[in-house]
C-alpha cells in the first residue's frame, strides 16, 4: 500500500489555523436502518439524505445479490448546510481557486465518511449531477467491500454507470448519462481505445488530463454498452465475464468468451456510442424509508466536536482533529470518542505511553470501542512479550476485540500471525482466510494467505496466491507478491509466472532492518542494518509503501515512528553527498511473517 496524496493531504491542512466547532450549535443526528446522518441543516434535509443513501444501496443489493454491503464501520454522512460549514470540515479544498466540492467521499480504511453539502443540490433530487462523485465513490466502496480484484475500466464503468441513479417517484434510473455533454462529446470526436488495449490497462493510460477524461468517459460508455447494448441479455454476458475476474480468468480470454471476438465487439461498441442518446434502465417500485425508520436527536456541543475530531482523525488532519478532541473534553471529559481520537493522535506523534493512556480511558468509558481497544493491545507489553502467560493474556485481548466487533479484519491478522509464532500454521490460515474475506481489496491480505500456506508445505497453492497479486496489483503490493514467489522453490511452481519488473536507470535495490528513522519539515532519513553494516538513505517527497498487514494500517501510518526492527526495502540512486549511502527514489516497510517456533517440525509439500 502506498502512503497516496490524500495522505499527504495532511501536511497542507497541518499547517492550517482554522478554528473547530465550538462556536457552531450542536448539529443533530438522524439514524436511519443502515446510516447515521450528521448535520446542521434541517431535519427535513437530513431525513432526505438518509432516505437516499438507503434508496442508494437498495439498488445495489438489488443489482447485486448475495454481496456484503457493511463494513466494520458503516458509511458516517456528514451534511453540512452551506460552504461556511463545509469549508471547516475540508479547508484544503478552499486553499485553490476553481469550484468548490458539492460532494467528497473518503475511503478511510477504519470509518469511511461521506460529505453532502445541502445547498448546493435540490431538496427534491440529492443526487444531482454535482453530486454524482459522492454515489460514484460509494459504489466503489461496495465492489471492493466484496471482490479480491476488478479491472479498473469495469471498476470505474460501474462506480460511474450507478453514480447518476435517480430516484423519481416509483421509480429509479440506472445507467442514465449526466447532464454534462463533454463525455459524450469527447467520446465522438477522439476514436476510443482499441478494447484488446483497453481491458488489459490498471489505470489511465498517461499523465494527459483528456487522455484521462477519454479512460472515464470509455469506461462508463463500454460498461454502459455490455449492460445495456444489443445482444448483451440485458447484463448477462456482463455478470458472466464479471465472475471470470473473480475466478482468476485472464482478462482477455474472459472478455471474449463473454462477449465474442474484439473485432466484432468494437465495431458493435463504437456503433453504440454514436447513438443519438443512451438510454436509462428502470427498476420499479423502489424500496421506501418511513419516517418511523429514521430516529432524530439533538446532539451536545461536546459530542458535535467528538464526532468532527474522529472525521478529522479519519481524514489526517491531525492538528484539526487535536483541536476539537480537546474541545470537546473539556465540555464533557466523559466521552469515550474523543479519548479514542486523542489517543490516535498520539500515536502518529510517536507517544505511545500517552496514547495508552487515553485508548484505555476510551474502553473504560465505552467498552465497545474495539479499534481503542485493539491499539491499546498492540502498544502494549503483552505484544512483544515471550511470556507463556503474556501471550495467552495478548491472544485474550485480541478475541475481546474480535468479539466487539466480529467484521473488525485487522484482528484476524494479528491473531493469524500470533498462531504463526506459536506454530500453529494450520490455525493461522483459517484465520487468514477470514481476514482476506472481510476486506477482499487488500493485496497483503492475500500475500499473508500465501506466505502461510508456503509455511504449511503447499507450495503450488503459495505460488497462485503469489501470482495472483503480482499481475493485478501494482506498486509495493506486487513487490510483496513477487517476493513470496521468489521464496517459493523453482521445481515447485508454475514455470509461467509474474514478470519481473526492471529497475529505472542508475537504480539499486537493497534490504535491510530499519534501525532509526529521523523526519524533518520535507525530509527524511532511515539508516539500515543489512548483515552487520549501516547504510544511510535520504528520502525528499519519494512514494512510501508499508505491508497492509502493519497493524497500525494506513489511516494512523506515518514512517516516522513504529517502523524500528521492521525490514525495509529501498530503492535508491548515489548520492552527490558522500555521508549518504544514497537518495531514496522509493521506501517500503514490510511485515514479515514471524518465525517458526524452536523445535517446530516443517510442513512438507502436499
Amino acid at each position: 500500500m502506498w502512503i497516496n496524496k490524500t495522505t499527504l493531504l495532511v501536511l497542507v491542512v497541518f499547517l492550517l489555523s482554522v478554528s473547530g466547532f465550538s462556536e457552531e450549535k450542536p448539529w443533530r443526528e438522524i439514524r436511519s436502518p443502515h446510516f447515521r446522518v450528521l448535520t446542521n441543516g434541517s431535519e427535513g434535509a437530513g431525513r432526505h439524505v438518509a432516505r437516499e443513501f438507503e434508496q442508494m444501496r437498495a439498488v445495489f443489493a438489488k443489482e447485486f445479490p448475495g454481496y456484503r454491503l457493511d463494513s466494520a464501520e458503516p458509511l458516517l454522512i456528514l451534511a453540512p448546510q452551506d460552504e461556511q460549514s463545509m469549508k471547516k470540515l475540508v479547508p484544503v479544498y478552499w486553499q485553490h481557486s476553481g469550484p468548490k466540492p458539492a460532494g467528497v467521499y473518503f475511503h478511510a480504511w477504519e470509518q469511511p465518511y461521506a460529505l453532502v453539502r445541502l445547498d448546493t443540490v435540490g431538496s427534491d433530487r440529492l443526487n444531482a449531477d454535482e453530486f454524482a462523485v459522492v454515489y460514484h465513490e460509494y459504489v466503489h466502496s461496495l465492489l471492493h467491500l466484496n471482490l479480491h480484484w476488478i479491472p479498473t475500466w469495469l471498476d470505474e464503468g460501474l462506480a460511474e454507470f450507478y453514480a447518476y441513479t435517480r430516484f423519481e417517484g416509483d421509480h429509479t434510473y440506472i445507467g442514465a448519462p449526466p447532464k454534462d455533454t463533454g463525455r459524450l462529446a469527447l467520446l465522438r470526436y477522439r476514436s476510443a481505445i482499441p478494447l484488446a488495449k483497453f481491458i488489459n490497462q490498471r489505470g489511465s493510460f498517461s499523465r494527459d488530463e483528456e487522455d484521462t477524461a477519454l479512460f472515464y468517459a470509455q469506461s462508463w460508455a463500454l460498461t454502459h454498452f455490455l449492460f445495456m447494448g444489443p445482444g448483451m441479455e440485458g447484463g448477462a454476458r456482463l455478470r458472466k465475464f464479471f465472475n471470470e475476474t473473480q475466478d482468476g480468468v485472464e482478462a482477455n480470454k474472459g472478455f471474449q468468451d463473454s462477449f465474442g471476438n474484439f473485432d466484432q465487439v468494437q465495431k458493435d461498441f463504437d456503433n453504440y456510442i454514436h447513438l443519438f442518446a443512451f438510454r436509462a434502465g428502470i427498476i420499479v417500485s423502489p424500496p421506501k424509508i418511513d419516517d418511523k425508520d429514521l430516529l432524530t436527536r439533538s446532539m451536545t456541543v461536546a459530542e458535535t466536536e467528538a464526532e468532527f475530531s474522529a472525521f478529522y482523525e479519519a481524514t489526517q488532519q491531525w492538528n484539526l482533529a487535536r483541536e476539537s478532541s480537546e474541545s470537546a473534553l473539556k465540555s464533557d471529559p466523559n466521552l469515550a470518542l474523543a479519548h479514542e481520537v486523542t489517543g490516535f493522535a498520539y500515536l502518529h506523534e510517536g507517544k505511545d505511553e500517552d496514547a495508552t493512556r487515553e485508548l484505555s480511558r476510551a474502553v473504560e468509558l465505552d467498552s465497545k470501542m474495539y479499534r481503542a481497544r485493539f491499539a491499546r493491545t498492540m502498544l502494549s507489553p503483552l505484544a512483544h512479550s515471550v511470556s507463556a502467560d503474556d501471550q495467552l493474556a495478548y491472544k485474550s485481548e485480541l478475541m475481546k476485540t474480535g468479539d466487539t466487533n466480529f467484521e473488525f479484519a485487522p484482528v484476524y491478522v494479528e491473531l493469524a500471525k500470533f498462531q504463526v509464532a506459536q506454530g500453529n500454521p494450520d490455525k493461522a490460515l483459517g484465520l487468514a482466510l477470514r481476514a482476506e474475506k472481510l476486506e477482499p481489496w487488500r493485496a497483503g491480505y492475500h500475500v499473508l494467505t500465501g506466505r502461510i500456506l508456503l509455511r504449511l508445505g503447499r507450495a503450488a497453492e503459495a505460488a497462485s496466491y503469489a501470482a495472483y497479486v503480482a499481475e493485478r496489483y501494482s506498486g509495493p503490493d506486487r513487490e510483496e507478491a513477487m517476493e513470496l514467489w521468489n521464496a517459493i522453490p523453482v521445481p515447485q511452481r508454475p514455470v509461467q509466472g509474474p514478470v519481473e519488473i526492471a529497475l529505472g536507470h542508475d537504480v539499486t535495490r537493497v534490504e535491510g532492518i530499519v534501525k532509526t528513522v529521523t523526519c524533518g519539515e520535507h525530509n527524511m532519513t532511515v539508516t539500515l542494518n543489512k548483515g552487520g553494516q549501516t547504510l544511510t538513505f535520504r528520502a525528499y517527497g519519494v512514494p512510501i509503501g508499508f505491508s497492509d498487514t502493519l497493524w497500525f494500517g494506513r489511516d494512523h501510518f506515518t514512517p516516522c515512528y513504529h517502523t524500528i526492527g521492521l525490514r525495509a526495502a529501498v530503492q535508491y540512486k548515489i548520492s552527490s553527498d558522500k555521508s549518504y549511502t544514497g537518495d531514496a527514489v522509493s521506501l517500503g516497510f514490510r511485515d514479515d511473517l514471524p518465525a517458526a517456533p524452536a523445535g517446530a517440525t516443517p510442513a512438507t509439500e502436499k
